[in-house]
């Protein structure tokens, strides 16, 4: 194994440990010894006989290699310490890299780890000041994940950060959308550094709204759409298949529930506000809010998006804390005038 714990408690790799100094397993706890060697690399090993299967807190050798190569990578940024114990929240992050003085905590995660568990570690280095970001392993890269995983990890900039050890280089993924009826789509970048922010957002394909409608549809003749919400609009001589172009054509990301629904909420939003009038800003914004997951700032710039998009085709203008509605989106009396306006487009 390449790291160790001494005295104070504190990991040390093999390449700055010191010969007959005193050393234990960070898994077991056990006595281990440097051995230093012209052949094999310098390491720790375990006294014959002992039964440890574990490198550091049953860690895999994936996750031990990419920290280990983490580190020595972020030791060009400032100073770096494996492991260090913050007594104070009684956590130890996989690396704590000080910089002047301000310090960032790194968790290198590979495992599964559960949104209670990743939040109360953010909380933890939050009430020390302590910014974090996590770095997700192979394991993770592997994987299609699901929007609430891509939420759980994101950074500052919204984006997620992969290290491959195998590799030895970062994949960063940002500029997250999703259409519906879709998986999520995003760009993506290699790179040799772990803070690069995605600056270019990488061509997409355009979105459907043919295909929206017609998927829409198949919803709707599966009733697999709320019937309260079907009832509501159908109360009011409308029909949801015939509702505005702009609800097809919805890409957010982050929403826990479909785009259409997203918008048409937006919709009858401005209805109700009606044509000439103000609202509060933050009444409308309010109502969108509770259907984006995520922290706040994100949720927020989420819905910014979406009233942005609002104003931009002219049914809405932001003057300050409030909003104006300045004419209404229109619905379609039949399916096949709803087509044919997609087709003249």
């Amino acid at each position: 194994m390449f790291v160790a714990i001494n005295r104070k408690e504190q990991y040390v790799l093999a390449r700055d440990a010191k010969k007959n100094s005193q050393f234990n397993c960070p898994g077991c706890h056990e006595p281990v010894i440097l051995r230093v060697g012209d052949i094999k690399q310098q390491h720790f090993a375990h006294i014959v006989g002992a039964k440890c299967q574990t490198f550091s807190e049953n860690e895999t050798a994936a996750h031990l290699s990419g920290k280990l190569q983490l580190a020595e990578q972020l030791a060009t940024h400032g100073v770096v310490q494996i492991e260090a114990k913050l007594v104070a929240i009684q956590q130890r992050p996989d690396i704590l890299l000080t910089i002047g003085d301000k310090q960032l905590a790194i968790e290198y995660q590979c495992s599964p780890i559960s949104q209670k568990r990743l939040a109360e570690r953010n909380e933890g280095y939050r009430r020390q000041n302590i910014d974090v970001i996590w770095i997700l392993g192979e394991t993770y890269f592997e994987r299609h994940l699901s929007q609430k995983t891509i939420l759980k990890f994101m950074t500052a900039h919204d984006q997620v950060v992969f290290y491959l050890p195998t590799q030895g280089h970062y994949i960063h993924r940002g500029h997250f959308i999703k259409k519906d009826f879709e998986r999520v789509h995003y760009t993506e970048i290699c790179d040799t550094m772990p803070f690069t922010v995605i600056s270019k957002l990488s061509r997409q394909r355009p979105l459907d709204v043919k295909k929206q409608i017609y998927k829409l549809q198949n919803l709707l003749l599966q009733k697999r759409v709320s019937q309260q919400m079907i009832s509501y609009f159908y109360n009011q001589n409308r029909l949801i298949i015939l509702a505005p172009l702009w609800i097809h054509c919805g890409e957010t990301f982050g929403l826990i529930i479909a785009n259409w629904q997203w918008r048409l909420l937006a919709v009858c939003l401005i209805e109700k506000v009606g044509i000439g009038h103000k609202v509060r800003l933050r009444c409308i914004a309010d109502k969108l809010f509770t259907y984006v997951a995520g922290n706040d700032r994100f949720r927020w710039r989420q819905v910014k998006k979406l009233l942005d998009s609002l104003q931009q085709q002219g049914y809405i203008s932001l003057q300050g804390d409030y909003l104006c509605v300045l004419s209404e989106l229109p619905w379609f009396i039949s399916l096949a005038g709803k087509l044919d306006k997609v087709r003249k487009k």
